[in-house]
């Protein structure tokens, strides 16, 4: 929209400098505000650059530094940038003022625009300002709940053929030829055809209505593969290093197998101080979601929220129509809450 670029050309270095950058200290940042202020009433403060109507002033100037972050401040080392930044400041607030003498406080992106900064201030204030601190007990406890996700045993993907022969059957001989035979096919696939080497599972299991995906044993430990089609195949498949990597014909009492490596997980061991920050993160921000989507379905029930599903259905959604001229700003949106009870 017009008003958006406008807003991010003309606030750009304003922003960068006045707070954007901060070290922030909260898991969810502060939505980026213009400087409430900056036009300071005459008597209050020592003024730096003046206008008329407002000035920008010495004590501002210092509050706005002292929050940025050491980086950043080192932009602010000569005189030079000095007065840039107090008179980009300034600059700003004179627009400001310069458009509210022409009435665009009434214009409805404006009238947009404020109503998404507020929406923004509003979550913030109650849901982050507010927020208490995660604390290393908490962390501890999710870490213990959620263990599965940080240490996993190493693990791997296989695509598997077996060509069915019990021990003691009269066609095992045949079925080891069989099992040859599609080893010679494999061999001649690209290494990393799987799909190539799936779609054999109907020749080696003799069963027309067999599906490739029955190939795949998903990720898998060696002690899960070894209990799934024995310690044979188990010690087949650790020899397999690099994903393409076919096995030679494995002999089980189920028959002769053919195994084809298609992924590798390493083993995860992260301790809970290697994912501590994330999981502060992570704690923090479900809280918030949690506290939000309560307090969005209070503020519904309040406000009597409802949606009535006959005149709904009338509403027409033409995916081939031509796209229409903008007649004003985007509407703002905030999702469902997800369930709270």
């Amino acid at each position: 929209m017009r008003l958006s670029r406008l807003l991010c050309l003309s606030t750009l270095s304003f922003l960068l400098l006045s707070g954007c950058d901060r070290e922030g200290k909260d898991p969810v940042a502060k939505p980026a505000t213009p400087a409430a202020g900056a036009q300071a009433p005459a008597g209050k403060g020592t003024p730096v650059v003046t206008f008329e109507g407002g000035a920008v002033t010495l004590e501002q100037l210092q509050n706005y530094i002292a929050q940025m972050n050491p980086s950043s401040r080192t932009r602010l080392e000569t005189p030079e940038k000095r007065r840039e930044y107090a008179e980009g400041l300034a600059r700003f607030e004179l627009f400001a003022l310069e458009a509210r003498r022409r009435g665009l406080e009434s214009d409805p992106e404006v009238q947009e625009a404020m109503k998404r900064a507020m929406v923004q201030q509003l979550l913030f204030k109650e849901f982050d300002e507010k927020a208490p601190p995660v604390t290393p007990e908490e962390i501890a406890a999710y870490y213990e709940s959620h263990k599965a996700e940080f240490v996993q045993p190493a693990r791997a993907r296989y695509s598997h053929l077996l060509v069915p022969a019990p021990q003691g059957s009269p066609e095992r001989a045949a079925k080891k030829k069989l099992a040859q035979a599609l080893l010679e096919k494999v061999r001649k696939l690209q290494p990393l055809d799987f799909d190539a080497f799936d779609a054999l599972v109907v020749e080696a299991s003799g069963n027309p209505a067999a599906k490739s995906a029955e190939a795949d044993t998903q990720l898998v430990t060696s002690d899960e593969l070894k209990a799934r089609l024995g310690e044979e195949v188990a010690t087949a498949a650790g020899k397999l290093k690099q994903p393409g990597d076919v096995s030679g014909v494995v002999e089980s009492g189920k028959g002769f197998h053919l195994l084809k490596l298609t992924d590798v997980r390493p083993e995860k061991n992260q301790s809970l101080d290697a994912v501590t920050s994330l999981l502060r993160t992570r704690i923090a921000r479900e809280r918030r979601d949690a506290r939000v989507a309560k307090f969005t379905e209070e503020l519904q029930e309040r406000a009597r929220f409802q949606t009535d599903e006959a005149a709904l259905q009338k509403l027409q959604v033409d995916l081939q129509a031509q796209q229409a001229d903008s007649s004003g700003p985007v509407p703002g949106f905030l999702p469902a809450p997800p369930p709270t009870r």
